[in-house]
């Protein structure tokens, strides 16, 4: 057998109830015919670039109970949401990591901007080849690697030159296959020409042993043109007929030469009915809220349906306040503290326990009902660029949360599914396993042995409900405990009153 090596497919906010034969065929078949993991979740906060840093780095954005917060070697990789405000950075509100300047400032004053070990510092430390081609935002690329000049490796990035990394010869690519086609609703040749790039560039030309492709839809057309209409099935049916490129070259000649495919969505959606600004809730009830703590403002809210509050000098008598105001609130949800605080879930039960935490993450209200195109979820909003009817996601619902996982190649078994619960952050140190090469201690996934031909026994593990109430309010949190492992997986969490 060929060394392995590994392409990772990813397509963004693909629910995996729009998996299915009339909607996406090829996906469909490579999840029929290899290791399914139909128990995989995303990682809280349910955000695009919380879920790449935990896939590059095998852990989560903090500690779970069973960490001791002053554990060096395991910090968490510390990426608290696509923008998230700790108050130490002294920034003017919240970090948007796509923000250049600010992640560079970050980074300093944090001494790593992604906590734990990353894919790219590992494969290189070990004499192996890492390569990306992604279609997501600025932020995405840079957190797929952030070493990537430093390193040598290549990262292509549709959004130019400057934020491809130059062993990608972005010029080069553009000249040999034309300029990127512009964004649409629904982005159907994005997807192709990315599928173009890691086809005709990427695979043949830079031989790496662990190679990127982040897909871009449909995550886009749900969150602008409504999950389920005529345009996000056409955006599902983009990357679906992406894959089926990819799938064709494989069944010629990549599986031959050792590569395994792993397929995933970093998350689903689910629908926003009605979009509540916390912030200015929170300064009519009399609060002195604003963009970053000063001498006027005691309460900050990164603004989102799964969004942090920050407190000033994190005063306890001040989040409680917060605290009871909000749980009054009928679209509000889940709330989980950094503090103990009665009626409050732990962050500890969420793997986000870190010094970079707000001091209250809330999630907005969820229900079970469908949207217009039949689609279960919808959810009070905090995210005012998403029209009504749009796509969202952040929180836990069972219908974000839950992602597509699976694994195909010489290496792991077929037609078989893994019932464990498992998670985007399994995927890396499932990989250097099979590389042979050390994980660090800043992991903290697990390797996915039940996954491999050399059968492994799955390991045992038990669901827990967690519960919290204070007065009328009441809010309950499902995870999975797996034997051996500290963080937990995420299964499911709602207000139940």
């Amino acid at each position: 057998m060929a060394r392995p090596r590994f392409l990772f497919v990813l397509f963004d906010g693909l629910r995996r109830d729009m998996v299915r034969p009339d909607t996406a065929p090829n996906i469909h078949g490579f999840r029929q015919s290899w290791t399914d993991f139909p128990n995989s979740a995303s990682v809280f906060p349910v955000e695009t670039r919380v879920q790449v840093s935990s896939f590059v780095t095998g852990s989560f954005p903090g500690h779970a109970a069973q960490h001791s917060l002053g554990d060096s070697a395991r910090p968490g990789h510390g990426i608290m949401g696509n923008s998230f405000y700790d108050p130490a950075l002294g920034f003017d509100g919240p970090m948007d990591t796509s923000d250049d300047a600010k992640m560079a400032e970050a980074a300093r004053r944090y001494g790593r901007l992604q906590g734990a070990h990353n894919t790219g510092e590992i494969l290189h430390e070990a004499g192996l080849k890492y390569g990306v081609v992604t279609t997501g935002k600025i932020g995405n690329a840079r957190l797929l690697n952030l070493n990537a000049a430093e390193h040598g490796q290549p990262v292509f990035s549709i959004w130019g030159a400057d934020i491809s990394s130059p062993a990608a010869d972005f010029n080069g690519v553009i000249e040999r296959h034309g300029p990127v086609p512009e964004q649409q609703f629904p982005n159907v040749a994005v997807q192709d020409y990315a599928a173009t790039v890691l086809l005709e560039e990427f695979i043949p030309k830079h031989d790496a042993d662990v190679q990127v492709i982040w897909f871009n839809e449909p995550d886009l057309s749900f969150h602008y043109k409504e999950i389920g209409s005529a345009d996000s099935l056409a955006a599902v049916k983009a990357v679906d007929d992406a894959f089926r490129r990819i799938l064709d070259w494989w069944e010629e000649k990549g599986r031959e030469e050792g590569w395994q495919i792993i397929a995933a969505s970093d998350h689903g959606q689910i629908t926003a009915t009605r979009q509540i600004n916390v912030a200015e809730e929170l300064t009519k009830a009399g609060f002195r809220v604003g963009k970053a703590i000063g001498p006027d403002v005691d309460v900050v809210v990164k603004r989102s349906y799964a969004g942090g509050i920050s407190i000033r000098d994190r005063d306890q008598a001040m989040t409680e306040k917060v605290f009871h105001w909000l749980i009054e609130q009928d679209w509000c949800g889940l709330v989980f503290s950094r503090d103990d605080l009665k009626g409050a879930l732990p962050m500890s039960a969420i793997n986000v326990s870190s010094e970079r935490a707000p001091d209250l993450y809330m999630v907005l209200r969820t229900s079970d009902g469908a949207n217009a195109h039949g689609y279960p979820g919808l959810c009070f909003a905090d995210n005012s660029d998403i029209p009504p009817g749009g796509g969202i996601h952040g929180g836990l619902h069972q219908h974000e949360i839950n992602n597509l996982l699976t694994a195909g190649g010489d290496l792991f078994r077929q037609d078989h599914i893994v019932e464990t619960p498992t998670g985007l952050v399994d995927i890396l140190p499932t990989m250097l396993a099979a590389l042979d090469v050390e994980a660090p201690e800043s992991t903290t996934g697990r390797v996915l042995a039940e996954a491999f031909r050399i059968e492994a026994p799955a390991p045992f593990w038990k669901e827990m409900l967690i519960r919290a109430e204070r007065g009328d309010y009441a809010q309950e949190l499902r995870v999975a405990q797996i034997e051996g492992v500290p963080n937990h997986y995420l299964r499911g969490g709602r207000r139940t009153a």
